[in-house]
């Protein structure tokens, strides 16, 4: 079964692919059907994922997947959160996020923070909807550290390691971050659905 990743997102999409690459399921990018950006303009990470499924699953005429996620550091109340892509503003880049947040964390005493990430299955053959998460915990550090990873990677450090999510390998990525354990958990219920 074909399944539309609901991303323009390099990055994510790579990873969906690896997370994937051992099941049954063909994924496919949705820049394969459309160059129109999705907007997301719910008011949780499950609202936004579903927008994202549904949108992907009517361009394409193909089950999708969609994902929202977001960095939460505890002391700013939980921001960026939803808006952790477009942290600094309409044409956010990830330099000019991680900027505006470290200015954020300058004074604080603690920075715990972690990466969550929401999913959304649609099915619209079956009228299907199904969500999974998963949390990746840690904290701001002040300056970036890494090179490999995306977004805010380079500024958090995982709980109980001394690596930024930008440090570690692309395989360690796949065993621990937030979107893996997502992936996972979305991969268990896909495989008891379809078999």
């Amino acid at each position: 079964m074909k399944i539309v990743i609901a991303t323009f997102n390099k990055g994510k999409f790579k990873e969906f692919k690896d997370l994937f690459s051992n099941s049954s399921f063909e994924i496919l990018s949705l820049k394969d059907f459309t160059t129109e950006d999705i907007d997301e303009t719910g008011s949780s990470y499950e609202e936004n994922a579903m927008l994202k499924a549904k949108k992907a699953s009517e361009l394409s005429n193909h089950p999708s997947l969609g994902d929202d996620s977001g960095l939460e550091v505890k002391l700013l109340n939980n921001d960026p959160g939803l808006f952790s892509a477009r942290y600094s503003g309409k044409h956010a880049t990830d330099e000019t996020n991680i900027k505006k947040l470290l200015k954020a964390v300058k004074n604080l005493e603690n920075t715990k923070a972690k990466f969550v990430s929401t999913l959304a299955f649609y099915d619209p053959q079956k009228n299907l909807e199904l969500f999974s998460f998963g949390e990746l915990e840690g904290e701001i550090i002040k300056e970036k550290k890494g090179d490999k990873g995306f977004g805010y990677d380079p500024i958090f450090k995982i709980k109980n390691s001394c690596q930024t999510l930008a440090e570690v390998s692309f395989e360690e990525r796949m065993k621990i971050s937030h979107r893996a354990k997502s992936t996972q958990e979305m991969l268990k219920h896909l495989n008891q659905l379809y078999k």
